[in-house]
C-alpha cells in the first residue's frame, strides 16, 4: 500500500475531507481541486511555498506551478523554480494561489496578466498573499470587497483600489470567491482556513498539526462545540485514551452522529483496537458518512488486518469519492492482495493515469507482487511517462 509513515498512518490521512464540507457546484463530494500557485521572477518563497505545503500536505488538492513561461524563476534571490506550466499551457484551476514579492513584475507582464484576469474569476477561490493583492485588484476581483495584504502595503492598498474595504490586524479576509491574506507568513493561516472551508475541521486541524504549525486551530461553531472541539485536540494530539474516552460519550449521546462515530473509530485504530476500530467505522459509512477521511482510515485498516476483499470495497468507494492516483494505487494493492489480478493491474493502470508515479515504491511493494511480471504493470509506468514526453 501506498503508505506515509507507520506512525502516522492512520491519524494523519490527510487526503480529504470530513462531513461538515462545502462543495463547488457540480463537484462530486471529494473531487480532487487543482491548485494552480503563480510563480515570477522575486517571488516570496514563504507566500508560495506555505500556502503550497498545507494544499499538499492536506491531500484532495492537485498543486501545480504557473509562469508567464517555462523558464526558471528566481525567488529570494537563491532558489530558482522551473514551472510546470506556463500560462499557455497550465489547466483551469480550481484554487488559484497568487503570492506576493515583486508583485510588479507580473503586473507588467501582458500574457501573464492575461491568464490571471481569464482565470481567476472563474475559479471557486482566487486566492492572494501579501501583494499578491494588488494583482487580484488590477484583475478586477477587489471590487466592493474586503480584502488585506501586507502591512507596508495597506494605504497603497486603499489608494490603488478604493472601491475596496482594507483591513488591518487581521492574517486573512475570506470574502467568498475571494480570499486574501497578510504577508509571507499569513498566507498558510489563509490556506489552513480555505482546507477548513472545503473540507472541515478535522482535515485543517491535522494538517496544521502534521505541520507543527501549532498555533493554529480551529474555532468552535455549529459544527463543531467545546466539547467536540476537546474531543477532536485529543484526536489531532494522539491522546488516543481521551479521545476514545469523550468520542464515546458523545457518541452515547447520539448513536446517528456519523461524524462523532467516525472520529471514534479512528481513535479505537489508535488505540491499538482494530476490530473494534473497523466495526465503529463501517456503523458510521452505513450512516453516511463516505468521506475520504473515513474511507481512507477503514480501508487502510481493513487492509492491515488482512480484509482484502473488504479493503477493496472501501478502497472502490473511495476512487469513486475523490479519484485520486494513490486511492486507486492502494486499490490495486488490496486487489492483488485479494486474488483479483486482472482487476489490480485495471487499477493500477488507472493511479497512473491519476498521476500516480513512484515505480520504485510499486515495484517494491509486496502488496502487488502478484502481478510484477504482468507486461501490463510495466506499461502502466510506460504509457505514463510516454504521455509526459509529449
Amino acid at each position: 500500500m501506498r503508505r506515509i509513515d507507520a506512525a502516522l498512518k492512520l491519524l494523519v490521512v490527510l487526503l480529504a475531507a470530513s462531513s461538515a464540507v462545502a462543495h463547488a457546484e457540480g463537484k462530486k463530494p471529494g473531487a480532487v481541486r487543482k491548485v494552480a500557485i503563480v510563480l515570477y521572477d522575486g517571488v516570496e518563497l514563504l507566500d508560495f511555498a506555505g500556502p503550497g505545503e498545507v494544499f499538499a500536505s492536506a491531500g484532495g488538492f492537485r498543486v501545480f506551478t504557473v509562469a508567464s513561461t517555462h523558464a526558471p524563476v528566481l525567488s529570494q534571490g537563491f532558489v530558482r523554480i522551473t514551472p510546470d506550466y506556463s500560462v499557455e499551457d497550465s489547466p483551469a484551476p480550481d484554487i488559484l494561489v497568487v503570492p506576493g514579492g515583486a508583485s510588479g513584475t507580473f503586473a507588467g507582464d501582458k500574457a501573464g496578466m492575461a491568464w490571471l484576469r481569464k482565470v481567476a474569476p472563474r475559479a471557486e477561490v482566487a486566492m492572494s498573499v501579501c501583494t499578491g493583492a494588488f494583482l487580484l485588484g488590477r484583475a478586477g476581483l477587489l471590487d466592493g470587497k474586503a480584502a488585506t495584504t501586507h502591512w507596508s502595503g495597506l494605504d497603497a492598498l486603499r489608494s490603488s483600489f478604493p472601491r475596496t474595504q482594507v483591513k488591518s490586524d487581521v492574517r486573512y479576509v475570506d470574502a467568498g470567491q475571494v480570499l486574501t491574506t497578510a504577508g509571507v507568513s499569513a498566507g498558510i493561516d489563509g490556506a489552513l482556513h480555505l482546507v477548513q472551508r472545503l473540507l472541515g475541521d478535522e482535515v485543517a486541524w491535522q494538517t496544521a498539526r502534521y505541520m507543527q504549525y501549532d498555533a493554529w486551530e480551529p474555532g468552535t461553531s455549529g459544527s463543531l462545540s467545546p466539547q467536540a472541539k476537546e474531543a477532536l485536540r485529543a484526536l489531532v494530539f494522539r491522546d488516543p485514551e481521551r479521545a476514545t474516552k469523550l468520542l464515546s460519550e458523545q457518541v452515547g449521546a447520539n448513536p446517528t452522529d456519523p461524524v462523532a462515530l467516525a472520529r471514534l473509530g479512528r481513535a479505537q485504530l489508535l488505540r491499538g483496537s482494530p476490530k473494534e476500530g473497523i466495526a465503529t467505522l463501517q456503523s458510521a459509512v452505513a450512516l453516511g458518512d463516505r468521506t475520504p477521511l473515513t474511507l481512507s482510515a477503514l480501508g487502510s485498516a481493513q487492509h492491515s488486518t488482512g480484509d482484502y476483499a473488504g479493503a477493496s470495497r472501501t478502497f472502490q468507494q473511495l476512487v469513486e469519492q475523490r479519484g485520486g492516483g494513490n486511492d486507486a494505487y492502494n486499490l490495486a494493492c488490496a486487489r492483488a492482495r485479494a486474488g483479483d489480478s486482472a482487476g489490480a493491474l485495471t487499477a493500477l493502470e488507472q493511479a497512473v493515469q491519476l498521476g500516480f508515479e513512484d515505480r520504485v515504491a510499486a515495484q517494491n511493494d509486496d502488496d502487488l507482487a502478484s502481478i510484477k511480471g504482468d507486461p501490463r504493470f510495466a506499461r502502466a509506468f510506460g504509457q505514463r511517462q510516454a504521455q509526459a514526453a509529449r
